[in-house]
């Protein structure tokens, strides 16, 4: 009777301790990968928002960190258009908000713009810092709606090497508070 308790004991804690390690499964328990698309531009057809990108890009280290990318490319064949392509990249952290439907993200992105005119020789080139705030609800796990704002920093430089004017091809630098433009429907895998 000794032992039976004993061999009891030993078998109870033995799987106790595998059901306290299954059940501690939160930073393995989520998705890795978010696609978002943003979709502001089409619901504002007329105006494009200048902190959209139209393609985005998460990947989760765990559920409090993640780096990020955006992409967007404009395309214009008309005479007075152009062609320009913008890319960021970032680094986030998340915290949840109550349950795990409403979540707060922050932290900093860099970009690079490049555009050129299509039938003149002028061109943008422009990189930039940027903090940013951000929310996000889920739907399911796998889906969400997210928006953000951020604080642009921006260096600059028009190429006109057509003009004779010094201040044409001058660098210059900007400071301005985006608006909460982006609309971004996220996918998580």
């Amino acid at each position: 009777m000794k032992y039976e308790k004993i061999y009891s004991i030993a078998v109870f804690v033995f799987f106790s301790i595998n059901l306290i390690a299954q059940n501690n499964t939160s930073d393995a328990n989520f998705y890795k990968n978010e696609i978002g698309i943003d979709i502001s531009n089409i619901i504002t057809v007329l105006t494009k928002k200048p902190e959209s990108y139209l393609l985005n890009y998460k990947r989760y280290f765990n559920q409090k960190r993640a780096i990020r990318c955006g992409l967007d490319i404009e395309w214009s064949t008309s005479n007075d258009g152009y062609k320009g392509l913008r890319n960021k990249a970032g680094y986030e952290w998340d915290r949840t908000i109550g349950n795990w439907k409403w979540q707060f993200s922050y932290g900093t992105d860099i970009s690079f713009l490049y555009r050129a005119n299509n039938f003149q020789a002028n061109k943008t080139i422009r990189g930039g810092i940027h903090p940013f705030i951000g929310f996000a609800h889920y739907f399911v796990k796998q889906f969400s709606i997210a928006t953000e704002v951020n604080l642009n920093f921006f260096c600059s430089r028009r190429i006109k090497p057509d003009s004779l004017d010094p201040e044409d091809n001058k660098t210059s630098f900007e400071m301005n508070v985006g608006s909460v433009g982006m609309l971004l429907i996220c996918y998580h895998f």
